[in-house]
């Protein structure tokens, strides 16, 4: 066996000769050039979360907007001779939401009441923390339904239905849905739409299978295939909320799917428009209306129009809404973009406290009800938009038809878009709060106050809206660390953010 030389030179050609290097030297000179390949891996790839930050090999990436799109993009590490600068919990910071990746969880930039911007320390996994005990039965926290004026028929206090009589949507079982993709001669369809299709219905899911505990399943109907309808999309003069077009362009919807779908005993028929829509109408919609198919009445059927498509709103949360209306959620109220049944495209589509409870789907394992005699609560609370079961909500009865409802959001999940300033109708960005709102039975919420009958007001009276700090402006009205507000003798304090958010209630 040859014997190995005692040193290896390696021949790097510079200019006009060649340079010898030592194995230490060319070590480092492959190492260098891992690091380089490694960093040409990352660049440019696509991310999801605006300004987070991670680490690897010693280089920190960005994620940055790229066009309509996020990449990776190389930053700068501010060194000395002989030390890096170590940022740590409490540091100072820029940028609300930007992530900073530890050897051990990360730091998430946060705002504090007193408009300082400081680092969190998270954890990678949140444990879930302890249910309080001492509780009241739930029943002591369900509110009797009381309007005296009503701008809109569901009950907004129990039981949940509308007082005629009217049926309402199961929360519980398996309910039998349909989705009937139809095009004009005007407006065709496409097969990458079709498919798209199936991610939406598989997000409807999932947001339901979370929410109900898994108590309310669909039996899903989807003929994969585009239906012509019998007049130009001009043709149908569609109204929104007129009777006479809605009525018409429904029957037409369920006629041309009538050969391929089975409408017995139907709750819902979602409608899927092409993206090339001009419908001049923001939807096509009823609730419990009726037109006919060969196996008995459709009762409930919609679909979005341009006004989805053009603003990149799914669809997915625009259906869930509108099943919520005639499951007997009210919706609309408290007024914000963080709650599915008031803005299906807010920046966080998660079903409030009050109406999980309202709905049924908040246990005490998730919600606590705070003894009329209680005096004091501190309690943590996991946030709405992370799918973990914990303590999640806390009602405060006041009376029989008053109560106050504490509950914490975050960026994350289906809240992620809290921190998109360019999603939705406000460029408020926020990555944390506790929302604070109030429920009144007696009231009733007038959505159109001296409006157009069909743009939302904030000019009217209404049975539930959030308690901010006097004279402070808070971002899609949560209230951050080191906020206090009162309602009606009962003292909220927003203590301590983390992974959880920890409230102290006083009365």
């Amino acid at each position: 066996m040859r014997k190995r030389p005692a040193l290896i030179f390696a021949c790097v050609l510079v200019s006009s000769g060649f340079v010898a290097m030592s194995p230490a030297q060319f070590a480092g000179s492959a190492s260098a050039k891992s690091s380089v390949q490694s960093s040409l891996k990352i660049v440019g790839t696509k991310c999801t979360k605006s300004d987070a930050m991670k680490k690897v090999s010693g280089v920190t990436y960005k994620c940055t907007k790229s066009g309509k799109t996020f990449k990776w993009i190389k930053i700068k590490t501010t060194t000395t001779s002989t030390t890096t600068t170590k940022l740590k919990e409490n540091d100072a910071c820029d940028r609300i939401g930007v992530q900073v990746e530890l050897d051990s969880g990360y730091l998430e930039c946060r705002l504090f009441s007193d408009d300082s911007r400081k680092y969190v320390k998270l954890s990678s996994n949140s444990a879930t923390p302890t249910m309080p005990a001492g509780g009241s039965d739930l029943e002591a926290c369900k509110l009797r339904e009381a309007r005296t004026t009503k701008f809109q028929p569901w009950n907004v206090g129990f039981p949940r239905g509308d007082g005629y009589g009217t049926s309402t949507l199961p929360t519980s079982g398996r309910a039998n849905v349909q989705l009937v993709a139809v095009d004009f001669s005007d407006a065709l369809g496409t097969a990458g739409e079709l498919v798209d299709a199936d991610l939406e219905i598989a997000e409807f899911n999932k947001w339901f299978t979370f929410h109900s505990n898994n108590t309310l399943t669909f039996n899903w109907q989807f003929p994969k295939r585009w239906l012509r309808m019998p007049r130009t999309t001009s043709g149908y003069g569609l109204i929104k909320g007129d009777r006479t077009t809605v009525l018409a362009m429904a029957q037409d919807v369920v006629t041309v799917a009538d050969q391929f779908v089975d409408f017995t005993a139907s709750d819902f028929v979602f409608v899927l428009f092409p993206k090339s829509i001009k419908l001049g109408s923001p939807d096509l919609g009823m609730a419990n209306w009726r037109v006919e198919s060969a196996e008995g009445p459709v009762k409930n059927l919609f679909g979005g129009s341009e006004y989805f498509y053009d603003r990149g709103y799914d669809l997915w949360s625009f259906w869930i809404h509108e099943w919520g209306h005639p499951m007997g959620l009210a919706g609309h109220t408290p007024r914000s973009v963080i709650s599915i049944m008031d803005d299906q495209n807010g920046k966080s589509v998660m079903l409030n406290a009050w109406d999980s409870f309202f709905t049924g789907w908040l246990g005490n394992d998730q919600l606590y009800c705070m003894p009329i005699a209680d005096k004091s609560l501190e309690i943590s609370l996991i946030p709405l938009e992370r799918l973990q079961h914990g303590p999640r909500s806390v009602i405060v009865p006041i009376s029989s038809t008053n109560a106050l409802v504490i509950e914490s959001h975050r960026a994350e999940g289906w809240g992620k878009r809290m921190l998109n300033e360019s999603y939705g109708s406000t460029k408020s960005i926020a990555s944390y709060g506790v929302a604070v709102y109030y429920i009144d039975t007696t009231q009733d919420t007038n959505r159109y106050a001296q409006s157009s009958g069909y743009t939302d007001s904030d000019l009217g009276e209404r049975w539930a809206d959030h308690v901010v700090p006097t004279g402070a402006t808070r971002a899609f009205d949560l209230l951050m660390q080191g906020d206090t507000v009162t309602y009606r003798g009962v003292t909220v304090a927003f203590t301590k953010t983390g992974d959880v958010d920890t409230v102290k209630i006083t009365k």
